[in-house]
This record gives C-alpha cells, sequence and structure tokens, in this order.
C-alpha cells in the first residue's frame, strides 16, 4: 500500500478541473525535483518511484511526484481531456514551484520533454529513463507504428479483459519491465499495480488504453522539440528488454533513444547493461547515485 505522503490537490488545467493525487517529501525549502511516471496499465507514481523518492528527500530536495492524469487516482472531474505536460506545468504553479529538477521514465519522460521545450525556464535540470522519447531515425519511424502490438500488449490486452485481474497476471506483465524477470522488486510492483487496477473505474480506464495502441502505436519526438532544450540533460536507460520489445527492435530502438545526446545542447548519457525497462527500480541504487551527481553538478553549472 502507499505510504502516508499522499496528498491531494485540485487544480485548474486550462477549461478543466483536475483533483490530483501526489506524494511529498522532503524539506519544504529544498530545492524542488518533480517525477513524472511511467505510462501504462495500473501505473501510479508511488510504483514507479517508491525505492527513489525518499532517498532524494533524504539529500535535501523537495520531492513532488504526482499521478499523472488517468493514473493512478488522479482525475479529471470536470471538463475535456488534460495532456500530460499542461497537467505537470499546472501542477508546479499549484504547489508554487517556479524551477525543478525533473525526472521522468518512458511516457513521463516524453512528458517532461514537451514540457522542457515549451517552457525552459520552468526546468532546473532533466533525467530521462525507460527508452523514450526517441529521435524518428529511419528504423525506429519504422518499428513504433507497430508497438502498440507487440506479444506484451497483446497479453496486457487479455488480462485487461477479464472480469478481474488477479495477482498472478500483474505478476506475469510486470515481469516484462524488467531485465532480469524473476528480480525481487516484480513482486511488490505487481501488488502495487494489483491495488491500482482495482480502484473504481480504473481496469475499464486501463482496458480501453491498451485497446486503443492497436492502430496509435508509439511516437518519436521530432528534432526541434530536442533542440529547443536548454537545461542539462541526462538519458538513463536500460540496455536490455527482452520482454518488452522484439528482440529485432530492442537495439534500434535504444539507438533512437541515445540519438537525442546529439540534439540536445547539454545532453549526457548513462546505459545500464542487465537492467530494463524501469531502472530507477531494476538497479535503484545506480540510479539514484547517477541521478544524485549529475542534479549537483547542474546545480554547480
Amino acid at each position: 500500500m502507499e505510504p502516508a505522503t499522499g496528498r491531494e490537490l485540485s487544480l485548474r488545467v486550462g477549461a478543466s478541473q483536475v483533483q490530483a493525487h501526489y506524494h511529498e517529501l522532503g524539506p519544504p525549502e529544498g530545492v524542488p525535483v518533480l517525477f513524472a511516471h511511467t505510462g501504462g496499465a495500473a501505473a501510479s507514481a508511488w510504483m514507479c518511484w517508491y525505492r527513489n523518492l525518499a532517498v532524494f528527500a533524504a539529500a535535501g530536495y523537495r520531492v513532488l511526484a504526482p499521478d499523472n492524469v488517468g493514473f493512478g487516482q488522479t482525475a479529471v472531474v470536470d471538463g475535456g481531456p488534460v495532456a500530460s505536460p499542461a497537467f505537470l506545468l499546472a501542477f508546479l504553479d499549484a504547489t508554487g514551484v517556479e524551477r525543478a529538477h525533473l525526472l521522468g521514465n518512458s511516457g513521463g519522460g516524453m512528458a517532461i520533454t514537451t514540457l522542457a521545450s515549451e517552457h525552459p525556464e520552468r526546468v532546473r535540470s532533466l533525467v530521462l529513463s525507460g527508452g523514450e522519447p526517441r529521435v524518428a531515425t529511419p528504423a525506429a519511424a519504422a518499428i513504433t507504428p507497430r508497438l502498440g502490438r507487440t506479444a506484451r500488449m497483446d497479453l496486457v490486452r487479455a488480462v485487461l479483459s477479464k472480469p478481474e485481474v488477479t495477482l498472478e497476471d500483474m505478476r506475469v506483465t510486470t515481469a516484462a519491465f524488467f531485465c532480469n524477470p524473476t528480480h525481487p522488486e516484480v513482486e511488490t510492483v505487481a501488488r502495487l499495480r494489483l491495488d491500482t487496477i482495482r480502484l473504481p473505474g480504473a481496469q475499464e480506464r486501463d482496458r480501453k488504453a491498451a485497446f486503443g495502441q492497436i492502430e496509435g502505436g508509439r511516437a518519436t519526438t521530432g528534432d526541434g522539440v530536442f533542440r529547443r532544450i536548454q537545461a542539462p540533460t541526462l538519458l538513463l536507460h536500460g540496455r536490455d528488454e527482452p520482454g518488452f520489445y522484439a528482440a529485432a527492435d530492442e537495439a534500434p530502438l535504444l539507438e533512437a533513444a541515445l540519438a537525442v545526446v546529439r540534439l540536445i545542447p547539454r545532453c549526457d548519457a548513462l546505459v545500464l547493461g542487465g537492467c530494463g525497462h524501469w531502472p530507477q527500480l531494476e538497479m535503484a541504487e545506480r540510479y539514484n547515485q547517477a541521478c544524485l551527481r549529475f542534479l549537483a553538478a547542474a546545480a554547480a553549472g
């Protein structure tokens, strides 16, 4: 279960009203660090970052980790759909944050990339993990339209179409995010995801999203988006995702993610061998150490 760090916040995002659920740790006067979580079924901020938030708080940062719109316990309560970057910007405004270090995994990384490109004045630094966002290399452009029809996504749709999702279902689908499917954190994440999928309306919401990916695939990002980013950036990706992508697609997708280093003016990259889609969980100690060093260096200029 989630700890007692969870909080609620009502905020406006354009013409929509959003009830946001988030976690806050660390000293209120600390430099803010915003964590943007992974996408996918039953994702939430705590599920994505439970091995990281307290470490950053202990280092003196003000840690903020919201459930994104349509995930966990954050939802639009009035108005139309809300884009992730717009939600995160409104969340920063509502929590009184002018500039923050931004850390994002997978879909969260794509959201903070857009935010950093469109609002560079709000960003101290950027850390991207989970193999996204990607440059539209020829190989990635050929692969990404079919990423909604992988064996993993077919399994996810089958699980979400069941009358009731079981813990074993969550174990199997969670293991795909790790290079090592028997990693000890698989069990913890599976239980957290099961708690989330059992929230009212969550399974049907996630089922619709999973079926929507059949034709939608996953997007690459235009070069101009990356070139506009002014903040120091760290790409921190796992190298090995055998349960996530087809074997022939792994290398070109990683290459497309690492191609970002040529476009963002101040950009470093670290690739972890034997690590999958969630380095912040599978190799939490190395992830935390690398990020904290990077944030300190970014602050020093």
